[in-house]
């Protein structure tokens, strides 16, 4: 009769106690992941705000050293933006102006088309829920002269602008991590500042926009 030698049942045990650690560890691993992976989250949240902010900033930039008009969109419920550079846009003050602050589309000598186009996203799990841009004469002839440049338009933002002379359109965005959190950034129009909140709880009404 063949027996096996202890050393054999010692290695075998081994292996048993070594495959049950592992089991447990990813056990723990799976019930503490949510609670380490939140404040993470929070820190994706401000970074994909940082990043909103740079385009921004680097858009008032290009609008100011090249002249042209810089158009920043986002398609909400999604992590992707992207900000462009308009041919035709320059003509729009010349419009606005020769007719006392009020454009009409037939002063319009064609449609913009964009000269160049950034598409960037958002770090994962995060996304754009909502925006308002306040509306004035230069927002509505730009946004007449792209508005066939614009693809599925029902999801996608206003126009938020940037023009030659360093001015901005005025405007807020809101955007949230998958735990239901949000950060607000405004932008001010006649400074081209821009300011980022603090991180909030979605149903805080506190810190959503203001309609």
């Amino acid at each position: 009769m063949h027996r096996r030698s202890p050393t054999t049942d010692r290695k075998a045990t081994t292996l048993i106690e070594v495959l049950l650690v592992l089991a447990l560890l990813v056990m723990l691993a799976a019930m503490t992941w949510p609670a380490l992976d939140r404040p993470m989250a929070d820190q994706r949240l401000r970074k994909a705000a940082d990043r909103v902010r740079t385009a921004w900033v680097r858009a008032r930039i290009d609008a100011m050293s090249t002249g042209r008009t810089y158009v920043f969109r986002c398609t909400f419920e999604s992590d992707e933006y992207t900000v462009e550079s308009q041919a035709g846009v320059e003509s729009v003050e010349t419009i606005t102006s020769s007719n006392q602050g009020q454009f009409d589309d037939s002063t319009a000598v064609a449609t913009a088309e964009p000269l160049s186009t950034r598409t960037r996203k958002l770090p994962k799990d995060i996304r754009f829920v909502e925006g308002e841009v306040t509306e004035d004469t230069r927002a509505t002839a730009v946004e007449t002269l792209t508005e066939n440049t614009t693809a599925d338009a029902g999801q996608c933002s206003d126009p938020i602008l940037f023009f030659p002379d360093g001015t901005t359109s005025t405007a807020t965005l809101v955007l949230e991590s998958k735990y239901e959190r949000r950060i607000e950034l405004s932008l001010r129009g006649l400074t081209g500042v821009t300011t980022v909140g603090d991180t909030y709880p979605a149903e805080d009404s506190t810190g959503a926009i203001q309609q």
